[in-house]
Parts: structure tokens; C-alpha cells; sequence
């Protein structure tokens, strides 16, 4: 095979790791090895941009053993000076062949004996409207320079830009994780609470009921509804109706335990789903633990009512069970505020 056919054929091992997924730090190994491969290059690290911090660290190598594991002594990318290579090719984004010296050596981690001449390849990405960001660098060790330096940094230039497409990809992908994580929890949390919302509590009710059926085990589901909340707000304001909804919430998550799910229901509505019979306790304690909130500013306590069902007693289903805490809800604020009613 010729050389030409020798260095597609490096590149080609190179696509198809990519293309066969992974770790990002696998799939860097891989191409530090390819990248050792095409160049005949004793050692080679990819190293991924910190662009917050302005550093670069070790990401991906091959012939340097475990220094992988270890951070790059920082380099100043942002304000460092331009007589550091590596820098510089950071800067310039564009490769560059360098006689080493000993000082330089330390960029390969104190395992480059024998190492003449150093490549450094900054990855190089560039969007559709030909914006470029540079995603790391990475660098090669070699024995020699080599008698045609552009042929080499070409040659390395293609592992360098499968490099930047592996990071940018992982990035990216990791920015659509988290994008996809906030969103679920937005959709699934109260705005003004922070505490689950209607949508998300129907869920578990289901899951928590369709548990407690296969076990024959109780289920406890206690609904509150913070006494007199429209007139609160029409005397004080909105804001210090919210507010008393906040601290409700608070005390509501303060007062349950970890295996109770804690929920907004409707607009002054709370509920409290309790696996077990305990849900008594649970709506005793809440209710005692309001009552000790501050009051509002004329004086008036901030109460709850409250209504306890259980599953299977007093339904079969989520719609039998909810329908019957509603109507035990009434007859506890029809008794006045803090009122407690129990079906048992």
C-alpha cells in the first residue's frame, strides 16, 4: 500500500470511530493513536478547550501511559504570551511544527524523551455561517522534524479536524441533555412553588396506586386548601397572596416525609400523597406547622384545612380517590379554618 493509500486508510479508522459512538475520552484515544498512526509520532495528546477558564486539558492520548488522567498545566490561552506554541497556535488557529526544547517537553507530561519536534494542531470547528471556534488542540511528538513540514501538518490537520467534530459533537449533545433536564423539570414544576404540579402529580398518583394494588398495600392522599386565600389576596394584594402560597409550599416540604410526594394541586389546593396509612399524621402535623407561621400584617393567621383519604377505602381508582378527598375538603372548611376531617 502507498502512502497516500496508507494515510486514507488512517483517516478512514478515524471516521468509523467516530462513527460508532462512545465516550468522548475513547473516541479521543482512538484518534491520538491515528494521529500517531499517519504521523509516525511517538507520542500524542488531545487536549479540549476550557473556554471559561482559558485552559486546555488532557482529553485523549496515546504513548504517554496514564498522563491522560492529569491536567495540562494551565495555559494562559486568553493573556498568555505568544512564545508559548501552543498558545500561539491557539490563538492563530492554524498548525505549526516546533523544534522542541527542554522546557517544552513538559507539554507531553515529562514523557517525551527523544522527542525533536513537536506538532500542534488546533481543532477547529466552523458552523454554517463560517464562524470558527476552536475546541482544543493536539499535539504530537516525533523523533525528527520531518523533511516536508506541510505535508505533515496537512496529514495531521485531518485527524486534528475528526478531533474537533468528536468534541463539538459531545458538547453539544451534552447541551441538548441539559436543555431536555430543565425543560422536564419546568414542565413538571409549579412556576410559583417549586413544587410539583398538577400534571406530575397525577402521574405518580397513578404509578403509587398501581403499586399499592399489586402489594395490597394502603395509600394515604391528604388535600389542603389554604383558608380564605382570595380574600388575602384582595385585601393585601397578589403579591402577599403568592407569598403565603410560597410559605405554605415550604412547610409543606419541611413537614413531610422523603418517601411522600408534595404537590400543588389548583390554585390554593396542596396535596400530599403518603404510602401507607400514615396520611393523619401527615395532615395533623401540617396543619399544626402553619399555624405557627408568622402572621399577615393586620394580624390574621395563615390557616390550612384539611381533608384525609385512603386507598383502597375510599376508591379504587385515582378519579374515586380524588373525588372523595375533594368532598371530605368541603366538610373540613365548612367547620371552620384549620378544620381536619379523616376518612378512615
Amino acid at each position: 500500500m502507498d502512502q497516500a493509500g496508507g494515510h486514507l486508510e488512517v483517516l478512514a479508522s478515524g471516521a468509523r470511530l467516530l462513527a460508532r459512538g462512545g465516550h468522548l475520552d475513547d473516541q479521543l484515544d482512538g484518534l491520538a493513536a491515528e494521529a500517531c498512526a499517519i504521523s509516525g509520532a511517538r507520542t500524542a495528546v488531545l487536549y479540549l478547550l476550557d473556554g471559561e477558564h482559558g485552559v486546555l486539558i488532557a482529553g485523549g492520548s496515546a504513548g504517554l501511559g496514564d498522563f491522560v488522567d492529569q491536567p495540562i498545566a494551565p495555559l494562559a490561552v486568553g493573556v498568555g504570551s505568544d512564545a508559548d506554541p501552543a498558545v500561539r497556535a491557539v490563538r492563530a488557529r492554524r498548525g505549526d511544527m516546533v523544534a522542541v526544547t527542554p522546557a517544552m517537553t513538559e507539554t507531553l507530561g515529562g514523557a517525551a524523551a527523544g522527542i525533536a519536534a513537536m506538532g500542534l494542531l488546533p481543532l477547529v470547528t466552523e458552523d454554517a455561517a463560517r464562524s470558527q471556534e476552536v475546541q482544543g488542540l493536539l499535539v504530537v511528538g516525533l523523533e525528527e522534524m520531518p523533511g516536508d513540514i506541510h505535508a505533515m501538518l496537512a496529514d495531521l490537520g485531518a485527524v486534528a479536524d475528526l478531533a474537533a467534530a468528536a468534541i463539538r459533537t459531545a458538547r453539544l449533545e451534552q447541551t441538548l441533555l441539559e436543555r431536555s433536564d430543565w425543560f422536564d423539570r419546568v414542565a413538571n414544576a409549579d412556576s410559583l412553588t417549586g413544587l410539583a404540579n398538577r400534571r406530575s402529580f397525577d402521574r405518580v398518583l397513578d404509578l403509587e396506586l398501581a403499586r399499592a394494588g399489586r402489594q395490597g398495600s394502603a395509600v394515604s392522599l391528604v388535600l389542603f386548601d389554604v383558608d380564605g386565600l382570595r380574600g388575602i389576596s384582595e385585601v393585601h394584594g397578589s403579591d402577599v397572596g403568592d407569598d403565603v402560597l410560597r410559605r405554605v409550599a415550604a412547610t409543606l416540604s419541611d413537614s413531610v416525609r422523603i418517601i411522600d410526594t408534595v404537590a400543588r394541586y389548583g390554585g390554593d389546593e396542596f396535596v400530599v400523597l403518603a404510602p401507607g396509612s400514615a396520611g393523619s399524621i401527615v395532615a395533623y402535623r401540617v396543619v399544626s406547622a402553619i399555624g405557627k407561621l408568622a402572621p399577615l400584617a393586620d394580624g390574621g393567621a395563615i390557616t390550612l384545612s384539611a381533608a384525609v383519604v385512603h386507598f383502597p377505602g375510599q376508591g379504587a381508582s385515582a378519579a374515586e380517590l380524588l373525588a372523595a378527598a375533594d368532598g371530605a375538603l368541603q366538610e373540613a372548611k365548612a367547620s371552620g379554618p384549620g378544620g381536619v376531617v379523616v376518612r378512615s
